[in-house]
């Protein structure tokens, strides 16, 4: 009798499982996995392989067996299962969302390159790949021809790869860290300890935030600013209110800290494409009888002035009113440049 048959009046209606679907999977590749190297493993190893009950292993057989009809064979000698036959475990049937989600994922791998998160996000990569049934297999030169998910990230001057793994490791022990800083707006490297939260990317640049000694207030620093960076021996407490997401969407864009109410008012030729984007979670627009738009919302003076700069007479400033000025400052200047006849 084969081992996994005493078990079989304990068989739970259609899987009764604490297990999650995509937790139980995952558990079967690994046992497959396991069978496929030939080393003819037993209840008692892949139960300790799995960290799970003899009882669950023999379900996990009886499931493979029954619903994947995997030719596994118990062989007495060995003590152990093998194929009898060449077996690959099938991909689960996916929807077009889920295979494009997929695809999506392989492709955001490519914004690790240059960190310590490259190998294993290409290793992942690799393994998804190999796992997709040849249905759902696709060129990378056929996948640019299908979509473009995102904006091509910047390429950086500067390998981060370094300092990425420095604050990775500070931040998964809770350690201080002494960096060296090239601030632009002060154009001077400045030696700062800094209680590293969180590090994110934006526009394909990496960040990271965390409480700044000098400035005694959370600040976001560039990867590729920071010179030099030592992992401390003091450890620190991250404020229990702490939340990276909030944290991240206080800003407009990128700029934190000074948040001012600004209102601007956006023309009718370009109030349509303001009004079908969420900008911001707190942002408000009010119609106008002409067709356009003012837009509020709260951000950094300096970021906003950039944004709406770019939009030319089409968009203009309400308040607050030293913005305004500032903006027309800005506009003189480029008179200035351009109606200078250079001979």
């Amino acid at each position: 009798m084969r081992e996994a048959e005493s078990l079989r009046e304990d068989k739970p209606t259609r899987y009764r499982s604490t297990f999650s679907r995509r937790s139980l999977l995952f558990r079967l590749y690994r046992v497959v996995q396991e069978i496929q190297k030939d080393t003819y493993p037993g209840v008692s190893q892949l139960a300790e392989i799995l960290e799970v009950s003899k009882r669950t292993v023999n379900r996990y057989i009886e499931m493979l067996r029954d619903d994947f009809d995997a030719p596994i064979v118990y062989d007495r000698g060995r003590g152990g299962y093998y194929f009898e036959e060449s077996w690959s475990m099938p991909f689960p049937n996916l929807t077009e969302g889920e295979t494009l989600a997929l695809l999506i994922f392989l492709d955001v791998i490519e914004q690790f390159k240059g960190t310590p998160l490259e190998e294993a996000f290409n290793r992942l990569g690799e393994k998804l790949k190999l796992a997709l049934p040849d249905s759902l297999k696709i060129s990378y030169e056929d996948f640019e021809m299908l979509l473009s998910p995102f904006l091509v990230p910047l390429t950086m001057r500067v390998d981060v790869s370094k300092v990425f793994g420095e604050l990775f490791r500070a931040i998964t022990d809770r350690k201080r860290a002494l960096i060296s800083y090239y601030s632009f707006s002060s154009r001077q490297v400045t030696e700062r300890k800094v209680d590293p939260y969180h590090i994110y990317n934006f526009e394909g640049v990496w960040y990271f935030c965390g409480f700044c000694h000098l400035r005694e207030e959370i600040r976001d620093f560039a990867l590729d600013r920071v010179q030099e960076v030592k992992v401390l021996e003091e450890s620190f407490a991250r404020p229990p209110d702490f939340s990276p997401q909030e944290y991240l969407n206080r800003a407009f864009r990128m700029y934190r800290g000074e948040a001012t109410q600004i209102r601007i008012r956006f023309d009718s030729y370009q109030s349509a494409w303001i009004k079908e984007r969420i900008w911001h979670p707190a942002q408000e627009i009010e119609e106008l009888p002409d067709g356009g738009i003012i837009f509020t919302i709260y951000g950094h003076p300096e970021e906003i002035k950039r944004w709406v700069i770019g939009y030319g007479a089409h968009a203009e400033i309400l308040e607050p009113q030293y913005l305004r000025k500032e903006i027309a400052e800005e506009i003189e200047k480029l008179q200035r440049i351009y109606h200078n006849d250079r001979k």
